[in-house]
């Protein structure tokens, strides 16, 4: 059993034992110095202090025991087809006390022997109390293999906080994000519950998405068969009214002869022509405006020409220059 200094004879009459290498310690008890104890030879014992944290936590649980179980949470997530995050979870209960019909130190199960061994009527629940050193992977599968409820408490804060029974004690009974469920029976049966609810999820995402995809692909070939179309139709012109020669240049006026406005068009007049053009050549119109947004300011109409922004805008669009010639006489950017 642990016991503090105030618990205890002063000096060497307290028959004390180190709780790492159990050589006799006496019991400080002095008048400027907190009340402590200290090995009666100077000898080197790293291991005490954080043995004696993790021996007093577990006879705090055994001398009351009660237990402060945490959350059971359970969350499974999935990347869709589409790149996005799915995440289920479900609380299966929040954190709680039980009070314990027994509870001793673990005795070895199944090639491992756990902190603390409770039970709670007729279920058993094992305990592991972390200070120093974390809970290895293998010592936890090994209690996962167990098939018993099973929970880590973990005091790493007093790595870099004194210990004291108040302060152990405290940790162990108040604050419930200091512990986690290793393994509880009821985990997987959630689990599946959530995976069947996420794979429907899934599968409506991924047939959303194959939905999706296969209209854009429909819109793509029917764009191109317009623009094919278009430029098929071009190319039966007589040569002087062909909008690309067969180097794909503009065959057009002089810039000087074609009444360019360096100003941008009323609404009444541009909103109609977009509308017409859009719907001439099957775009959609928000492609559309994204491209001729670009012509908004009189500063631009003014360093620009229709040769160089037809050349753009088409390249842009995939649609021949003279649809964009006719689009400018009909949104009023020309005068010819």
């Amino acid at each position: 059993m642990l016991v503090t200094p105030k618990e205890v004879p002063r000096g060497l009459a307290c028959h004390c034992i180190c709780p790492g290498c159990e050589h006799p310690v006496q019991a400080r008890q002095g008048t400027e110095k907190v009340w402590h104890f200290a090995h009666a030879k100077a000898e080197a014992c790293d291991g005490a202090y954080g043995i004696s944290v993790h021996e007093l936590a577990k006879q705090l649980i055994r001398e009351r025991k009660e237990l402060l179980l945490p959350a059971l949470k359970v969350v499974v997530s999935a990347r869709g087809t589409g790149g996005e995050n799915f995440v289920e979870q479900e609380v299966v209960f929040e954190s709680k006390y039980v009070h314990l019909d027994d509870c001793k130190a673990g005795r070895r199960r199944d090639e491992i022997t756990p902190d603390l061994s409770g039970s709670r009527k007729g279920r058993q629940i094992l305990v592991e109390v972390t200070v120093f050193h974390r809970l290895m992977p293998e010592q936890r599968q090994r209690l996962i293999d167990t098939g018993l409820a099973s929970f880590e408490i973990d005091l790493s804060i007093f790595k870099t906080q004194q210990a004291s029974r108040e302060l152990v004690e405290d940790a162990i009974f108040r604050p419930p994000g200091n512990r986690r469920w290793i393994y509880h029976p009821r985990m997987a049966e959630v689990e599946a519950t959530l995976r069947a609810r996420l794979e429907t999820r899934l599968e409506e995402s991924r047939a959303a998405w194959e939905k999706t995809e296969a209209l854009r692909k429909a819109q793509e070939a029917e764009w191109e068969k317009k623009r094919e179309a278009l430029a098929a139709r071009d190319n039966m012109l007589p040569s002087p009214f062909r909008p690309y020669s067969v180097s794909h240049e503009p065959v057009l006026r002089p810039v000087s002869e074609l009444g360019w406005k360096a100003s941008f068009p009323s609404t009444e007049r541009w909103q109609p022509a977009r509308k017409a053009f859009c719907a001439r050549l099957g775009l959609p119109e928000s492609l559309v405006d994204a491209v001729m947004s670009t012509m908004t300011r009189r500063s631009h109409l003014a360093t620009t020409n229709p040769v160089e922004l037809s050349k753009e805008w088409s390249e842009a669009l995939g649609v021949p220059a003279a649809e964009i010639f006719q689009y400018f006489r009909e949104a009023g950017c020309t005068q010819d």
